[in-house]
């Protein structure tokens, strides 16, 4: 009995042993994750160090470390005339400035927020070490923002360059005295700088050489020479020490205030074919890096053309052309070769006919036999037929026209064959329009009529009513649609103060794109309407034309002129149907560079949602 029993203990002990073992297999959890940054235990230099002459710099931190992205963001003010070499070494980070430094000035190293701990990858931001090569040590700063001139939007990664000397070429042909750079908001800090007087450039270059390249960069300037200045502001009230000496507690005022830079991109004559495609065997594409009008040429190689083989159609900018080949000799060739000529510059700027040959193919989709063979160069056979394009659609915009458009050239088109339709109880009536041709493209045309609203229209366009230059006629095209009702729409009524400068109102899409929706320009004060609105979200802009030739205009460097001035609404506009918004808009006598444009609805959202949030982690 007593062995039964021993064995039975040793069976639940072992049974128990085996589980719980199975119970334990796989990784501890490791408690709460990471967040923490690496910090800085010592330096060689000491921050804020004089006197140190070795080009060797070298930061010890806390855990291990790793520099993702450093060599772009790192920045050594005064610029070196050799790239530094950076290296880490067990839980130090080696800085090699690759030559030897200059007497008697200070050197800052901006790290920004290159240096990040090896685990978790918690970037340490704002790391920034100074010393000085002499027996003292320059504190004085210059600070501010730079954005785009036409969309204010902060410009990360911007150059900041600072100049002692007084010529105005100097950003075309030197490196920089001191340089910062931009972090994603656009804030930058020249710091360490001496008590000097300095020309301020932020330059937007790819180049990375710290000189402006026209045409390839863009850049900013502050017009006005900058002293940097700083002022110690003691404290209202009075402490003593404990051994009743007089404490003077205060702060330091740097000056001047945070500087603002417009960024912007100058018109440089740099005329280039981009690209050329042959996409469709009917036509060709050629795309050029500016406009081309009335220095265009082109001439084919590989066959001998005939009057009229091509029908040119040039983009609204001119900067791209397409090709139609109307010759059947042309686009049944699987390989084509033209001559492209346009005018370009020489280095002293002087006009000369450049000549590029291309070489395009094209191969028409292979559709697979029943035995899975695949044909080989299958030409295009359909020309006989195309459809009409056009905008139709349901709830059409009383405001709109009518878009028809060819999908080819048009050889002729007999209008006698549209017939446009109103509704009117149970029985369609003709009724009258207007066709317009559209001004830039010779396969578009307008039809036009004071549509009314919530109306049923019909749209009749007979066969063969357009036929195109391959011969090839339109198809019939019957659309019936409504008009939107009166109430779908709204209203944006801005009564505009301080105008003192010709300004364009403009009205835009709440997108990535700023799509100019409608505009109006106004020379004095006055009242603005933007009518016929789908009820969604707006942004408001405007631009002070002070040139007064319809357009914003860029800067211009070497004349210093800025760009002109753009401020914007600082609220997203909701339009609701069958609502008028009003409101007053005083344009300001300063400039602006505020672009904190705030949707009231998205910020109730999140607060709302941080609510809700609130309450499921206190209900734990």
């Amino acid at each position: 009995m007593a062995n039964k029993i021993l064995l039975l203990i040793v069976i639940i002990i072992g049974y128990l042993s085996f589980f719980t073992s199975c119970a334990n297999i796989g990784m501890p959890s490791g408690g709460l994750k990471d967040t923490i940054p690496p910090y800085v235990l010592y330096s060689i230099p000491a921050f804020n160090q004089t006197n140190f002459t070795d080009q060797k710099v070298k930061l010890t931190f806390n855990e291990f470390v790793i520099f993702e992205g450093l060599n772009e963001k790192f920045i050594v003010s005064p610029p070196t005339s050799k790239k530094p070499i950076i290296r880490t070494k067990g839980k130090s980070l080696v800085v090699d400035l690759n030559e030897k430094l200059k007497p008697n000035t200070t050197y800052s190293l901006d790290f920004k927020d290159g240096v990040a701990d090896n685990n978790e990858k918690n970037p340490l931001r704002n790391l920034r070490l100074a010393f000085s090569t002499g027996p003292t040590l320059d504190t004085l700063r210059i600070v501010g923002f730079v954005k785009d001139a036409f969309t204010l939007e902060p410009v990360p990664n911007s150059f900041i360059l600072l100049y002692r000397g007084t010529s105005d070429t100097l950003v075309y042909k030197t490196k920089p005295d001191f340089v910062a750079k931009t972090d994603k908001q656009g804030f930058f800090a020249v710091t360490n700088l001496p008590a000097d007087s300095f020309q301020v450039y932020a330059l937007s270059s790819s180049s990375g050489n710290l000189k402006f390249t026209p045409g390839v960069d863009s850049i900013a300037f502050y017009n006005k020479r900058i002293l940097p200045s700083a002022k110690f502001i003691p404290a209202s009230d009075t402490i003593f020490s404990p051994s009743d000496t007089l404490v003077v507690s205060g702060r330091v005022r740097f000056s001047p205030d945070p500087l603002y830079l417009l960024n912007f991109g100058e018109f440089y004559f740099d005329l280039r074919l981009d690209k050329y495609l042959h996409t469709n065997r009917k036509y060709v594409d050629l795309i050029f890096t500016q406009s081309v009008a009335d220095t265009f040429n082109i001439e084919p190689l590989n066959f001998k053309a005939k009057d009229g083989w091509r029908y040119t159609e040039i983009s609204p900018k001119s900067d791209s052309v397409r090709i139609w080949l109307t010759d059947s000799m042309a686009y049944k060739k699987d390989t084509l070769m033209f001559k492209i000529s346009y005018l370009q510059q020489d280095t002293l700027k002087q006009f000369y006919t450049k000549n590029d040959t291309i070489r395009l193919y094209y191969n028409d989709v292979v559709a697979p036999t029943k035995n899975k063979r695949k044909e080989h160069h299958k030409i295009e056979k359909d020309f006989k037929t195309v459809s009409i394009i056009n905008n139709l659609k349901s709830g059409f915009d009383v405001y709109s026209k009518v878009l028809l458009e060819s999908p080819e050239p048009i050889e002729s088109f007999d209008t006698t064959k549209i017939a446009l339709f109103e509704k009117v109880d149970s029985t369609f009536r003709p009724i009258k329009y207007k066709l317009t041709p559209d001004s830039l493209n010779k396969r578009r045309y307008h039809l036009a009529h004071p549509w009314k609203y919530a109306t049923n229209y019909k749209l009749v366009i007979d066969s063969a009513a357009i036929q195109t230059i391959y011969c090839a006629d339109s198809r019939q095209l019957k659309e019936l649609f409504k008009t939107q009702e009166e109430e779908h729409y709204g209203k944006i009524i801005l009564n505009i103060a301080n105008v003192t400068v010709p300004a364009i109102i403009q009205l835009l899409a709440d997108d990535k794109k700023e799509t100019v929706l409608q505009s109006y320009t106004l020379t004095k004060d006055g009242q603005v309407t933007f009518k016929f609105l789908e009820p969604k979200k707006y942004l408001l802009k405007c631009v002070f034309d002070r040139n007064n030739n319809g357009k914003w205009d860029s800067g211009n460097l070497k004349k210093r002129i800025p760009p002109e001035e753009v401020m914007y609404y600082l609220s997203v506009v909701k339009v609701r149907s069958n609502w008028d918004i009003k409101d007053n808009w005083t344009l300001p006598t300063q400039q602006l560079f505020s672009k904190k444009i705030i949707d009231e609805e998205l910020e109730a959202q999140k607060l709302k949602d941080k609510l809700k949030k609130r309450k499921k982690t206190s209900a734990f």
